[in-house]
């Protein structure tokens, strides 16, 4: 997720409503040997558009035809290849006021579409008028709230300064790291811009610029020339019975790259996602050995979530079917460890967007509401982009904001194993009775996003 950190086995699975004798079992083992091969060193975080993360694609491939699932790319193939293009820098992005000059990572992320900007520096707080920031680097005398930015991009801000929020500090690393914006996905209508020139600044380095006030800041990123890259989505499905039926299909999904190395150490990513691509994963083997249900059963893996969801993105653009086929989509995200606030309990993000959530829980699925609404979860997944085509798409989830959250420690040691197999088999029932049913679920008034 573009952001993260026990039971005993037969606890969990015990203590899950859905997890009945009539549903097929999840196999433990399965499970935890892809979450070896996913978390390992060979694959090595798994960034976007590396090899490392391609041979994952390879392996995700490999265990689905495995499973006997068709191919559901074009021409029947199991990895749909997504080519794009990533700007870069000539230098690293810096800022400089007075005596003051700081570099990127050095107490300051610089988030800009413009290779330079320069112009007075001012403080400006919550009640200042948005039009004393036209072509001015604002001083925001405030937390950052782009419900304050707004209007003071709108009124002609060159750029905005602001303290960084504490939700930043365990992803700043790789923030300070992200290419310039603007990825072309071959074969995708690029995406409007609406990226601003933001600077996120720590206490220290915030107080230097706040001190400058009056005089003239630079903030430079001088761009170089970009680089080609690869990514695959791995799309797999499961046929339904032959009938009106069959035209619909539930898209399960999950995304299988991490954010790689940094500093020699291995970001492996097993919360964020390999938890998600082991439960899509299962999910297949089960379903492949049930007897065909009414609507085809659709899987997509996706690559290079973390750097902007660029395979979600190409995937909407050349589906494997009709959108308007897709009955729904639940994404997996970050299920490998329980929320303490609710340790039996999943969640679904934008539970208050439509009726899918509350029908699961009707029907005994033990899920419930995000309780972390100020984070955006809804948004910060691929089924973001798949909701905006209309289709009802949210994320299953356990915990999103664990200690271990785009953090080296995010590793197999960290993942509680038994509840995220606890939690695979929580949803084998209400995946099939999604498949098997006639419900189709439906944003509520006002909440499609």
């Amino acid at each position: 997720m573009k952001s993260v950190v026990s039971f005993a086995a037969a606890l969990a699975v015990a203590a899950t409503p859905l997890a009945t004798q009539a549903a097929p079992k999840v196999c433990a083992e399965c499970v935890k040997a892809n979450m070896e091969v996913l978390t390992s060193d060979a694959l090595r975080g798994r960034a976007c558009g590396t090899a490392d993360e391609n041979a994952a694609a390879r392996f995700l491939a490999d265990k689905l035809k495995s499973y006997g699932v068709k191919g559901a790319a074009p021409g029947g193939e199991l990895l749909q290849r997504v080519n794009f293009r990533v700007p870069t820098y000539a230098a690293a992005p810096w800022l400089a006021v007075g005596a003051v000059r700081l570099a990127q990572g050095e107490g300051i992320v610089i988030l800009t579409p413009a290779p330079e900007v320069s112009g007075e520096v001012v403080v400006l707080g919550v009640a200042a008028d948005p039009a004393a920031a036209a072509g001015k680097v604002v001083v925001l005398d405030a937390a950052f709230d782009p419900r304050i930015t707004g209007p003071m991009f709108r009124a002609g801000a060159l750029a905005v300064v602001a303290p960084a929020p504490e939700n930043i500090a365990a992803a700043w690393g790789e923030l300070a790291s992200r290419p310039p914006p603007g990825v072309e996905v071959d074969g995708v209508e690029p995406e409007r811009q609406t990226l601003r020139t933001t600077v996120f600044a720590r206490p220290e380095a915030y107080a230097a610029i706040r001190a400058a006030a009056g005089q003239t800041a630079t903030i430079s990123a001088p761009r170089g020339q970009p680089v080609t890259k690869t990514t695959y989505n791995v799309l797999g499905v499961i046929p339904g019975k032959a009938g009106e039926a069959a035209a619909q299909a539930i898209l399960l999904s999950a995304h299988y790259d991490h954010v790689g190395v940094r500093d020699g150490k291995i970001y492996r990513g097993a919360n964020d996602d390999a938890s998600g691509t082991a439960a899509v994963l299962e999910l297949a083997r089960v379903l492949a050995k049930q007897p065909p249900a009414k609507r085809s059963a659709q899987f997509a893996l996706f690559g290079c979530e973390e750097a902007g969801g660029h395979g979600a993105r190409y995937f909407l653009a050349h589906p494997p079917l009709p959108l308007g086929a897709i009955a729904a989509n639940l994404e997996f995200e970050m299920i490998g460890l329980p929320d303490p606030q609710r340790p039996k309990t999943l969640m679904l993000t934008g539970w208050e967007r439509s009726n899918l959530g509350p029908t699961l829980k009707a029907q005994g699925a033990d899920i419930g509401p995000d309780l972390y609404p100020e984070q955006n979860f809804f948004q910060r997944s691929d089924n973001y982009q798949l909701a905006l085509k209309g289709v009802v798409a949210q994320t299953v989830s356990a915990w999103p904001t664990p200690p271990t959250y785009h953090d080296a420690t995010d590793d197999l040691a960290h993942i509680d194993l038994p509840f995220m197999t606890g939690v695979i088999q929580s949803m084998v029932e209400p995946v099939r009775r999604l498949l098997n049913g006639e419900f189709r679920p439906e944003w509520n008034v006002g909440m499609q996003p």
